[in-house]
């Protein structure tokens, strides 16, 4: 059996929704660092890199194309960078391809149409690696999960365990009641848990009730199951 991180669509897939955006061929690089600052002062792309370089081709990003606001590419940068470049031609001006959102794994960074500024999430990528958890772990999750299964097949009901991390000790595994909506299997092993904790409701800092409370492991923050 193996295992595989829950995670959205948008972190696990490999490409990215992408826009079109407007980069100027740079023939003068003398004056490179003048465009971009007037060019990210007028259309900030937080993390697209301005300039790329591509077989002696130097193009200096400038905007997305729903920047522009419907206007015209040309008449909105000859305001812009005008002063440096009077005489800018359509034929110096490109549509290209950029990603619609940044990138947040390093398959999607690799993938990514136009180069970016990308800081890999180590525990992200631990996560969909599979390298998050050991062996050892991974074979209880999996001896666990089959206990589930087995009890579910056994009593052709729904089955929930609950697991304390922190102890590593399994704390409740109960099944579902069938017809009573209340007594579904989580709510059945909830109601366990908290009938070891006191059976009463606790409330948050926030003033909200709740009745047990859990711990993650690796530091994550405290749960609480209303």
């Amino acid at each position: 059996m193996e295992l595989h991180a829950l995670l959205p669509d948008a972190i696990t897939s490999p490409s990215l929704p992408t826009e079109p955006g407007w980069a100027l061929q740079i023939e003068d690089r003398k004056l490179l660092s003048k465009l971009i600052a007037v060019v990210t002062k007028r259309f900030p792309l937080p993390s697209l890199k301005r300039v790329v370089v591509k077989s002696d081709r130097c193009l200096l990003l400038l905007c997305k194309d729903t920047q522009l606001e419907g206007r015209d590419v040309i008449d909105v940068m000859t305001v812009v960078i005008g002063t440096y470049i009077p005489d800018l031609s359509r034929d110096r001006v490109a549509m290209v391809t950029l990603p619609a959102i940044l990138p947040q794994t390093i398959i999607q960074r690799d993938n990514c149409p136009w180069p970016v500024n990308f800081h890999p999430n180590q525990e992200l990528e631990a996560r969909l690696n599979g390298s998050a958890i050991g062996d050892g772990e991974k074979q209880k999750v999996v001896e666990r999960m089959a206990r589930v299964v087995k009890r579910c097949r056994e009593t052709k009901r729904n089955c929930v365990m609950i697991v304390d991390p922190s102890r590593d000790q399994e704390v409740a595994m109960e099944t579902e009641h069938p017809y009573e909506t209340l007594r579904h299997a989580a709510f059945v092993a909830i109601t366990t848990v908290a009938k070891t904790q006191g059976n009463t409701l606790k409330r948050k800092a926030d003033g909200e009730d709740y009745l047990c409370t859990g711990g993650g492991s690796r530091g994550c923050d405290q749960w609480t199951v209303t």
